[in-house]
């Protein structure tokens, strides 16, 4: 039975329904229905982040921003895949660590910002912690149940063949965490974000948190829905990217 074709690809239906979003918020304001002040509309968004580029308000800020996620994704991501692999391949070890690192990622995030911007300052680092420890528990969870789903038979057959613990680890263990690591990064591009903004929040001069802080302060709607579709369409960008690269390592794979 042929799979019947569709005129519109997945990304073409997302598109679609976005704009049909954006035209049925544009008709309601031009109507009344929606008062622009605080919704705003579509076409005063489109004026205002024009505004933004040309000013290069857009550009310094959103590169503060990136910086401190992409940095924070980088080091939660690395230790907490360290961390899960490590605690996959030692069992002891997991049943002492795992219920601690099950209250430690209950613990709200937001609660310790503030604990890093004292021990660390309101620079760069706080909110790469911050960040960071968004993800680390994503990364550790998920690596940890990837080792757990390795055939425990499959690991014994490679040794039986005289297989190293290297050729264990490289052969086996890591192509089938591989999934497992893929989807934390999908599911860690929107947490360091989020890590980076609640950082700024707390305490910054600079970065998208701090410009959305300041256009809410001064009830500054049309700034605010502004920067937050800014942010949206990055991540959707960005979860692209990682699609394509997970398509491609799964095959090579």
């Amino acid at each position: 039975m042929k799979r019947q074709k569709t005129l519109l690809s997945p990304g073409g239906w997302t598109a679609l329904l976005l704009l049909l979003a954006l035209g049925l918020w544009e008709a309601t304001a031009a109507a009344g229905y929606v008062d622009p002040f605080f919704f705003s509309r579509p076409s005063l968004l489109w004026q205002e982040f024009w505004t933004m580029l040309h000013s290069g308000m857009l550009a310094r800020h959103l590169s503060v921003t990136a910086q401190e996620a992409g940095l924070g994704l980088l080091l939660g991501g690395t230790l907490g895949t360290l961390a899960g692999l490590g605690l996959g391949l030692s069992p002891r070890v997991s049943r002492a660590l795992m219920p601690l690192m099950a209250g430690l990622n209950g613990l709200p995030k937001l609660a310790l910002g503030p604990l890093f911007i004292i021990w660390f300052g309101m620079g760069l680092s706080s909110k790469v912690l911050i960040s960071a420890l968004m993800v680390f528990f994503i990364f550790a969870f998920n690596l940890y149940t990837g080792v757990q789903s390795v055939d425990p038979a499959l690991v014994g057959a490679v040794r039986l063949l005289g297989g190293t613990q290297g050729q264990i680890l490289g052969k086996v263990i890591w192509p089938a965490c591989l999934p497992w690591l893929l989807t934390s990064l999908r599911t860690g591009l929107g947490l360091s974000l989020s890590g980076a903004i609640v950082g700024e929040y707390l305490g910054s001069t600079r970065g998208m948190g701090w410009l959305l802080s300041a256009a809410g302060d001064v009830f500054n709607a049309q700034r605010v829905l502004c920067c937050v579709l800014i942010l949206v369409i990055l991540i959707i960008l960005l979860d692209g990217v990682v699609r394509l690269l997970e398509a491609r390592l799964l095959r090579w794979r």
